[in-house]
């Protein structure tokens, strides 16, 4: 059927104000926040219930259209874009949050925003575990559904960690409830947990149960500046390694600081990098901790230790990481993003081989992430259109990701494949497994979607 066929027949089956079909409405729903991938869907779908994903599902295996789901569009991997038409499912109108004290428990649609969830918890004096930068926007299902973390990921993980149940609509429109809303369970495979990280591949998230955590009684935060980003490194690993349990363990490199300072105009010296700290716990135990911490970075040769207890002086501190993805945003038109994990024993590594990929393909890189658990994001500035930039700004971003492989780690973190990292997955895959497990990933994909309608191209070609 012709698109004016199918916005037709959608708006009979789902009603008039759940479909769209301007173009200014297409148009905003072809791009992800990578900026570098684009696609035109035949038509958007906003979803208000499970019952209206069903309808849709059930139609579109019938018609053997794509349907692409997508939370805020914040995916730097082109996870949400239409590649080849079909329709984009829009979950954000699935919004409603119900927080279980009791049971140490928050049942979240798949539309409600992480910082929602949080907010909503803290009423209560609980918290919401996983804080991606995004978090003022980013969805329960696509920060599920990219395996997402964030900040406190030295402590909690990423959604896999926190997640017990979901509420899964599969194509064709069955309905699933996967895992079970208690902190233990054994319930033979587990495809929660597959689900998780799917990237709307194989079904639709629609709600979840989610596991949250008592808010600390006292914060302390720490700031460390070093003269090489390699000492910066190697206290990280040895904060670890000496079995101190920060809350948030976050690395920054010069360019990340200066572009931060240029922004926010903090008063930040020059360095090579800067660590950022969070510890929490009973409020006579804070100082302890603050110092334990505070002389590991100066056995490490950090020049410059800021330490603040006080809410204000924290949030201030906060600056330096929380705005270095829109200050850096600020100095290229396009950037793109990685997300290597590695080894703890292998930051130092990953960061002096960052430095040596920019001066290679003369290109400016720079590095910051929650290398507290191995994780570093590096953000490949693009200055202009020309095609010889934007190949060298990929060859770099690639080669840093097969670097990542070739010390034991991940190409991928927390940012999922989508399009972006789908030739590094297949390297990486190769490398653990042989085409063993990527066979194996293609015969779980046509199980769950044997017309292959759910978010085609993503993941593998």
């Amino acid at each position: 059927m012709n698109s004016s066929e199918l916005v037709g027949r959608l708006k009979d089956l789902l009603g008039v104000d759940k479909v769209l079909s301007e173009v200014e409405d297409l148009y905003v729903y072809g791009y992800d926040s990578s900026i570098t991938y684009s696609g035109t869907p035949l038509a958007v779908v906003r979803a208000y219930s499970t019952e209206d994903v069903v309808k849709l599902l059930r139609f579109a295996e019938e018609h053997s259209i794509p349907v692409i789901p997508r939370g805020a569009g914040t995916s730097l991997a082109g996870g949400p874009i239409p590649l080849n038409g079909g329709i984009v499912l829009d979950l954000k109108a699935m919004n409603k949050i119900k927080v279980n004290v009791d049971d140490g428990v928050v049942e979240a649609e798949a539309g409600a925003m992480v910082d929602e969830v949080d907010k909503e918890c803290r009423k209560y004096g609980f918290m919401f575990p996983i804080d991606p930068a995004s978090s003022e926007v980013a969805t329960i299902g696509g920060t599920l559904a990219n395996d997402g973390g964030g900040m406190r990921g030295a402590r909690y993980g990423t959604m896999r960690n926190v997640l017990l149940s979901m509420e899964v609509v599969l194509p064709g429109g069955k309905v699933l409830n996967l895992g079970s809303p208690v902190y233990k369970q054994a319930l033979g495979y587990e495809l929660a947990q597959l689900i998780a990280g799917s990237e709307g591949t194989l079904g639709v998230i629609t709600r979840a149960t989610l596991k949250i955590v008592p808010l600390p009684e006292r914060l302390g935060r720490i700031l460390a500046f070093f003269n090489d980003a390699e000492d910066a490194a190697r206290a990280i690993f040895t904060i670890r390694r000496r079995g101190l349990n920060p809350l948030v363990l976050e690395f920054m490199d010069d360019i990340t600081l200066q572009a931060v300072d240029s922004v926010y105009k903090l008063g930040i010296p020059p360095a090579a990098a800067a660590v950022l700290a969070d510890v929490d716990g009973y409020a006579e135990s804070i100082g302890r901790l603050i110092n334990m911490f505070k002389n590991v970075f100066v056995e490490h040769n950090a020049f410059k230790v800021d330490v603040a207890t006080d809410p204000k002086e924290m949030d201030r501190i906060y600056v330096a990481r929380k705005g270095a993805y829109p200050a850096l945003s600020r100095l290229y038109p396009v950037v793109i993003i990685g997300d290597i994990c590695v080894p703890l024993s292998k930051l130092p590594n990953i960061v002096r081989a960052v430095k040596d990929i920019s001066k290679k393909y003369g290109i400016t890189i720079a590095a910051v992430g929650h290398a507290g658990d191995g994780n570093l994001h590096t953000f490949t500035g693009i200055s202009s259109l020309s095609r010889d930039e934007w190949e060298r700004a990929y060859k770099a971003n690639d080669e840093i990701g097969l670097v990542a492989i070739e010390l034991g780690g991940s190409a991928s973190a927390e940012h999922g494949i989508g399009m972006q990292k789908k030739h590094l997955l297949k390297r990486e895959l190769e490398i653990r497994s042989g085409e063993h497990l990527i066979e194996l990933m293609k015969d779980i994909k046509k199980l769950f979607d044997p017309k292959g309608i759910m978010n085609p191209g993503k993941l593998f070609d």
